[in-house]
């Protein structure tokens, strides 16, 4: 009986990883979440937002960190480079979506909302979401864009912009010490059950 279980079991997680592989998501990447369990705790955070991201009609978390540290002196410890990770969590799981080095710049993100069923007095269940990153470094501009595909059950990477024979770029804006009061953000859209809360 315990063999017919193991044996069960085994042949569901090669038909996931087979599912994953064949369908576009990424499943060390994408799905099983940051390398060496929850590297974020090492991290700042910069920025967390809670977002149906995934048209399912919970909020997941959309958070921003980076390797920089507040300095004794309270300052942020901007330095030539860090590490910047975007992930979505969603329960017990986490979607990263961008963990790389950055040199002399920074990562923002913003969520757009797009009316494709041209639903007049759109509500924000008619609206489908998307998460677009700029990643702005000394010598490079890029954006990407990542979008919930149901199918893959995970979140697509698409590179919206990423100019080629880039030499050098200046940009204006920079992170300031996190107010914890501004961390957090909430959905732009809200609805009668939202403010019956």
């Amino acid at each position: 009986m315990m063999k017919r279980t193991h044996f069960f079991a085994y042949m569901l997680l090669i038909v996931s990883f087979i599912i994953c592989i064949t369908s576009g998501c990424n499943l060390s990447e994408n799905t099983i979440g940051l390398p060496e369990g929850n590297e974020t705790d090492r991290l700042t955070l910069l920025e967390r937002m809670y977002d149906d991201t995934d048209q399912d009609g919970e909020k997941e978390s959309i958070e921003l960190y980076t390797s920089a540290e507040i300095a004794p002196d309270g300052e942020m410890g901007w330095d030539t480079g860090h590490r910047w990770v975007l992930i979505v969590r969603k329960g017990d799981q986490i979607f990263p979506l961008f963990d790389n080095w950055v040199q002399h710049g920074e990562v923002q993100f913003w969520i757009a909302y797009f009316n494709n069923n041209n639903v007049e007095g759109s509500e924000s269940t008619d609206l489908n979401s998307q998460i677009f990153v700029a990643v702005t470094e000394s010598v490079a501009f890029k954006i990407l864009s990542y979008n919930w595909e149901i199918k893959s059950m995970c979140y697509i990477e698409e590179i919206v912009l990423n100019p080629p024979d880039q030499w050098a770029i200046r940009h204006s804006n920079k992170y300031n010490i996190p107010d914890p009061a501004k961390i957090e953000s909430s959905s732009a859209f809200r609805t009668e059950a939202d403010d019956n809360k």
